[in-house]
C-alpha cells in the first residue's frame, strides 16, 4: 500500500499569508520594507536556507531578532488555520489504513505546535523537520527522512506541497507529488514534473480511491 507525506505550511495549514505578514512585521523593525514579498523566493526553505537569503539581500539584518520578532508575530496572530479539505483527506487516508507523515522545512517544535493546535497531530506516525537534514528542500533529504521514519519505499509515496521547491524536492525522491497552490504559483518547469495540481486537499480523495482499489 502506498503511503502518504504532507508538507505543513501553506499545504495542511493556511500559515503562509501570516508568515508574509510576520516577515514585513520583522523587516520593518529593522528598517527593511515588504520583507515579506521576499517569501515567493524561500518557500519551502528550511531556516538555514531562508537566512542565507535574508543575509544576502538584505544587508546588515539581525538574523537572531528577525527570527525572534517573526516567530513572535506568527504566535501572537492566533490558532492556525487548517486548509480546505485537509481533515476530510486525512479521514479517508486513516480510515483505509493509509499511513501518513509530515515533512517540512519548519522546525520540529513549529510542527508539533502548528498540528496539536489545529488537532491533527494525531493523524501522522513520523515527522522530518528542516533542521534535521543538511540539505534542505529543493534536495530531496527532507522527504527522504520521511519516508524512512515510516519504514517505507520513497517510489511508493503521494506528496503534498505549495511550494515549487517542495515539489522539486519531493519528485527527486522518487516520489508522486501533488501540487495544492496556496500563494506562490507553480512554474512551468514544476508543473511538468509534479503527479496532478489540485485546487484543494479533498480533490485528491477520488484519485487515491483509485489506487486502492487496485492494490
Amino acid at each position: 500500500m502506498f503511503s502518504v507525506i504532507f508538507d505543513m505550511d501553506g499545504t495542511l495549514t493556511d500559515t503562509q499569508s501570516v508568515c508574509i505578514h510576520a516577515w514585513d512585521y520583522a523587516g520593518e523593525l529593522q528598517g527593511f520594507k515588504n520583507a515579506g514579498e521576499s517569501i515567493q523566493h524561500v518557500c519551502g526553505m528550511n531556516k538555514e536556507g531562508w537566512e542565507a537569503y535574508l543575509a544576502e539581500h538584505y544587508k546588515g539584518v539581525d538574523l537572531l531578532k528577525f527570527d525572534r520578532d517573526m516567530r513572535q508575530f506568527i504566535i501572537d496572530s492566533g490558532k492556525p488555520e487548517l486548509k480546505k479539505g485537509a481533515v476530510e483527506l486525512l479521514e479517508f487516508l486513516k480510515q483505509n489504513g493509509v499511513r501518513m507523515a509530515v515533512a517540512s522545512g519548519s522546525q520540529r517544535y513549529e510542527i508539533d505546535w502548528k498540528l496539536g493546535e489545529t488537532g491533527i497531530l494525531h493523524y501522522f506516525e513520523a515527522f522530518a523537520g528542516g533542521e534535521e537534514v543538511e540539505r534542505g528542500k529543493p534536495a530531496p533529504d527532507l522527504y527522504l527522512l520521511a519516508a524512512e521514519r515510516l519504514g517505507v519505499k520513497a517510489e511508493d509515496c503521494f506528496v503534498f506541497e505549495d511550494a515549487s521547491f517542495g515539489v522539486k524536492s519531493a519528485c527527486a525522491a522518487g516520489m508522486k507529488c501533488f501540487g495544492i497552490y496556496d500563494v506562490v504559483p507553480f512554474t512551468d518547469e514544476v508543473k511538468e514534473i509534479m503527479f496532478k495540481e489540485l485546487d484543494s486537499l479533498d480533490e485528491a480523495i477520488p484519485i487515491l480511491k483509485e489506487y486502492l482499489k487496485a492494490e
